[in-house]
């Protein structure tokens, strides 16, 4: 239902450019707009410090008048933003007409918004927020999906938050873009609803029933009620309830019970030969179903697994890696158990490829995931490449986490691979940064990787080719 690839198309857009005008923002999401109805508007966010905010604010006034960054105050009328250590403001906007006010919000004042904007910078994805109301939207809720743009390709969560540029964001209206959908089933005749179930609190998005038919369809529990969650996406989870209206059920039903209770007389024969038929054909219907569905669950299998495989190491994708971690963690604290993470990194690979060349490289991705996949003895270990020459591990339930973390450095060593130009050794060599816990409900998974992203910043400062286990000195900077 949801047209990101819009916002990757506009993404593009300020990677590929060192400065993108309002006018060339202006001519690009304007060409969207027109192709994508659903999508209300089009934003560029920049994160601007506190230093940089007069001179934005400046360079604006110059296409803008009386531009500002503004927040809502306790009102909700716009007011002067305050002064903040780093502000989101949006700084472009398309279509401008019927949205001036939302020129120059900053986004940094509204703390729901902050912890979106936030997971989207940190996990490197979009990510969208609960169901808002809008004045241009009337009284149909919307929701801002947000992707973050950075200086290059940061692939650790610290220089992911180092080289943050901003965020291009889209608001989408919920009801338009659902209708949309429901249009191309060609069901007439059904009622739907559509409400946000992230984190267990029910929104509700939509809806084209009354109150009390509403409340019917939340409280029936008869099998005509149909309820189901659709595919996660950007963070959030909906779910949909439909129920057919009387209408509905009236042109389907067919007339001949009627009929068979009109000719009962014909003798208890008919209706046996009658009934014999119907199960029969709804046995081969079953049988034909169980088959189709049989077949469409191992493509659906095999299609998840391509998708959670990184296609070079042939081990487990980034993606993988964010489902284990957020599994395991959940595991970790439901039965109070320790939970270890691995970073590795490939010391002085850059150097590798320009010396070997990207084939090579390629190469000797491979031989170091096998290598490490290898240094783990249990089957509940996950090992996944986690973007370019770096690569983590998962120990759940562990009571050792040093011994692997060293296995890992072992093996790659006995690869004997040869690298002329490493500052360590002459052959190729990883360092690993560990950390541990056992954690609670207060405690913060992202938090708890930065921590080891940092140990393994340590490992590499302290000369790379060995291992750094975290300690209580290691803190990691504030999120």
């Amino acid at each position: 239902m949801l047209n990101i690839e819009v916002l990757h198309a506009l993404k593009g857009v300020f990677i590929s450019s060192e400065h993108v005008s309002g006018e060339e923002f202006k001519q690009v999401a304007t060409s969207f707009l027109l192709r994508h109805r659903n999508i209300q508007a089009l934003k560029w966010i920049p994160k601007v410090n506190s230093l940089a905010r007069p001179s934005i604010e400046s360079s604006q006034l110059k296409s803008h008048e009386d531009f500002e960054f503004t927040e809502k105050g306790s009102d909700e009328s716009l007011v002067t933003a305050k002064t903040r250590s780093t502000h989101f403001p949006v700084v472009y906007l398309e279509p401008f007409s019927g949205n001036e006010n939302a020129l120059g919000f900053d986004f940094a004042s509204d703390p729901a918004l902050l912890r979106v904007l936030n997971n989207a910078r940190d996990l490197g994805s979009s990510m969208a927020s609960a169901g808002i109301k809008v004045v241009q939207a009337s009284e149909q809720n919307s929701i801002y999906v947000f992707l973050p743009v950075y200086d290059g390709e940061p692939s650790t969560l610290l220089k992911r938050q180092e080289r943050l540029l901003g965020f291009v964001a889209g608001i989408f209206r919920v009801a338009d873009m659902f209708d949309s959908a429901i249009k191309r089933t060609w069901v007439q005749g059904i009622y739907y609803t559509l409400e946000d179930i992230t984190n267990d609190k029910h929104q509700s998005l939509y809806s084209h029933l009354s109150s009390d038919v509403s409340a019917t369809l939340h409280q029936s529990n008869s099998e005509i009620v149909y309820q189901r969650p659709l595919t996660r996406f950007s963070g959030r989870q909906w779910q949909i309830h439909a129920m057919p209206s009387e209408g509905y059920i009236a042109e389907r039903r067919t007339e001949f019970p009627y009929l068979i209770a009109l000719f009962g007389i014909l003798g208890s024969l008919v209706l046996a030969i009658y009934v014999f038929f119907i199960m029969r054909h709804s046995h081969m219907v079953n049988m034909q179903v169980l088959e189709r569905t049989r077949d469409l669950n191992l493509a659906k299998k095999k299609l998840e697994a391509l998708s959670m495989t990184d296609s070079l190491t042939r081990i487990g994708n980034r993606r993988f890696f964010d489902n284990a971690f957020e599994r395991e963690w959940q595991l970790a604290i439901r039965n109070k158990t320790r939970l270890a993470l691995l970073m590795i990194d490939i010391d002085n690979f850059k150097s590798y490829n320009d010396t070997y060349g990207h084939l090579a490289g390629d190469e000797c991705l491979v031989e170091v995931a096998q290598a490490i996949a290898e240094a783990l003895h249990r089957p509940s270990d996950v090992v996944a490449r986690y973007g370019g020459e770096e690569f983590v591990v998962i120990l759940p339930h562990t009571r050792d986490c040093l011994s692997p973390a060293q296995r890992c450095c072992e093996n790659v060593a006995a690869l004997n691979i040869a690298h002329s130009n490493s500052t360590t050794r002459p052959y190729v060599t990883v360092s690993v940064g560990v950390t541990s816990i056992i954690p609670t409900e207060s405690d913060d998974m992202v938090k708890f990787a930065a921590i080891a992203d940092m140990a393994l910043y340590k490992a590499k400062e302290n000369g790379r080719n060995q291992v750094f286990v975290d300690a209580e000195a290691i803190i990691p900077k504030a999120l």
